[in-house]
């Protein structure tokens, strides 16, 4: 999860499409756990990081 966070913080700063792609299919694969405390982080900060592109 770690390195997700980090790849979410390095998009944040750098906007790289590819990147978006890798980000949001490896969020999709969290599905099962949308309920935890993290993933529920993860997706909001990947929704924040779309409503702000």
């Amino acid at each position: 999860m770690a390195t997700l966070s980090e790849a979410i913080t390095e998009l944040e700063r750098t906007r790289g499409g590819g990147g978006l792609n890798v980000v949001f299919g490896a969020a999709r694969e969290l599905g099962p756990w949308r309920h935890e405390r993290i993933v529920s982080d993860v997706h909001d900060r990947l929704f924040a990081l779309m409503t702000t592109a």
